[in-house]
């Protein structure tokens, strides 16, 4: 007998419980299946279930940034897609994500449709 196989999960990793609620909302308003975290570090120690598709994850935030998870995510047998969001989205710091190796990255804050675009694209990969 098959067993079904486990659903994708979009992380959502921000430290503003507002942002990481309604980025979730949204993402599930579209069906998606959803889990929240409040630091990169809360998302590694689940990581090894296999189950997470995507990563949506704040750039700045304290003990981990964006990058510094990111880099985490990229050692790992299969690596994780991560679009980045960020409140400062300076000349620099966009130039800092392009060449970072993300899937993406968006202001806040978000504009639903092209966000909601760009993640469906990854999801369907």
């Amino acid at each position: 007998m098959k067993s079904n196989p486990v659903p994708a999960v979009i992380a959502v990793v921000d430290d503003d419980e507002s942002v990481r609620s309604a980025t979730a909302s949204l993402l599930r308003s579209c069906g998606w299946n959803v889990r929240i975290y409040a630091s990169g570090n809360d998302l590694l120690s689940e990581i090894d279930q296999g189950d997470i598709c995507l990563v949506i994850a704040d750039v700045q935030m304290p003990v981990m940034d964006g990058f510094a998870l990111l880099a985490k995510l990229s050692v790992l047998a299969k690596a994780i897609p991560v679009v980045f969001i960020t409140a400062y989205a300076t000349p620099d710091m966009v130039d800092k994500i392009v060449h970072s190796g993300a899937a993406g990255f968006f202001p806040k804050p978000l504009d639903d449709v092209r966000f909601l675009a760009r993640v469906t694209d990854i999801v369907n990969i």
